[in-house]
């Protein structure tokens, strides 16, 4: 539980970090540097990929090691 909530504590602060910059004037977000959009999106989409994967693999390994007690 408490891994858990420094995870979802860490997340909070890089979400702010990343939106911080957005609020500006002359964000490099806007204006011609499309690219720049389109790579931070890309990014988020992987990073979020990438935890998913790593809850499913902690999620399939407890499963296992409970499948093994069992027998």
């Amino acid at each position: 539980m408490k891994n858990k909530s420094i995870f979802q504590l860490g997340m909070f602060f890089i979400a702010m970090l990343m939106a911080q910059p957005l609020l500006a004037n002359e964000s490099p977000m806007r204006g011609n540097a499309k690219f720049n959009v389109v790579a931070a999106v890309l990014l988020i989409i992987f990073l979020g990929i990438v935890v998913f994967l790593i809850y499913l693999d902690r999620k399939i390994t407890k499963l296992e090691k409970e499948k093994d007690q069992k027998q």
